[in-house]
């Protein structure tokens, strides 16, 4: 039976091509663990009055998720829009909705860095525009996190599936090798994959690596009471 341990609904952002986030998540998630989706219609950008824009789609997709299935919780992803409107009042507009336990990727990360012990960090931001970038420095700071250095900051919304995984480990490499007093790093954007080098990041920097969507994951099966280790994909997916 499909969904045997976990049934998780996923909202997300329309990417414009194939869902990157879904895609890497349903690759490693354990057996008996299956994702009910629903898709936003944009943004148009990730300027922040398109994201506003946004909100009002939230709860009629929440909604439709728990008409067609028993689920166990409801993940948000897309942190630019997550962001700009409110990670918590994301949150408890689903849980409104659906009555269901409900998270974001943005929660994701930041329970992911506190749960490898995280506080002094480098953020990574692969294909983020200047103002998004704004958006999750600040959020970060906020939840008590020291911002050593950031790497990214130039790119555009259409722009994340052009970014491979080497020139991901690249970028997050050096950052980590100049900044040797971080604990580690997070890199937020989950558009790209990183599926073949977040462990290898860590083995050639002896950081751990809190990325997007291993994150997302983390927080959902933990939520979900699913708790079985993932291995291969980085030090945050052992530790539930």
């Amino acid at each position: 039976m499909f969904g045997w341990r976990a049934k998780i609904g996923f909202i997300s952002p329309n990417p414009g091509g194939l869902p990157g986030s879904l895609l890497e998540m349903e690759r490693i998630a354990p057996e008996g663990v299956a994702f009910l989706t629903r898709f936003i219609d944009g943004p148009k950008s990730l300027l922040t009055p398109d994201l506003l824009a946004i909100y009002d789609q939230i709860e009629p997709l929440a909604k439709s998720l728990v008409k067609k299935a028993e689920l166990d919780i409801i993940l948000m992803a897309g942190a630019p829009l997550v962001l700009a409107n409110g990670p918590d009042r994301i949150a408890n507009l689903l849980t409104q909705a659906t009555g269901l336990p409900a998270t974001t990727n943005v929660h994701g990360l930041v329970n992911g860095m506190r749960r490898v012990d995280m506080q002094k960090i480098v953020v990574v931001t692969p294909y983020y525009p200047e103002q998004t970038v704004g958006l999750v420095k600040s959020h970060l700071t906020e939840q008590g996190f020291d911002i050593v250095a950031h790497v990214g900051g130039e790119g555009t919304l259409g722009t994340m599936h052009e970014l491979s995984q080497e020139a991901a480990y690249r970028m997050a490499k050096k950052a980590l090798l100049a900044n040797p007093s971080a604990d580690g790093i997070c890199i937020v954007g989950g558009g790209a994959p990183l599926y073949n080098v977040i462990e290898t990041i860590e083995t050639d920097t002896g950081k751990p690596v809190v990325s997007n969507n291993f994150a997302s994951l983390w927080n959902a099966l933990t939520l979900a009471n699913v708790r079985t280790p993932i291995r291969g994909y980085g030090r945050l997916l052992t530790c539930f």
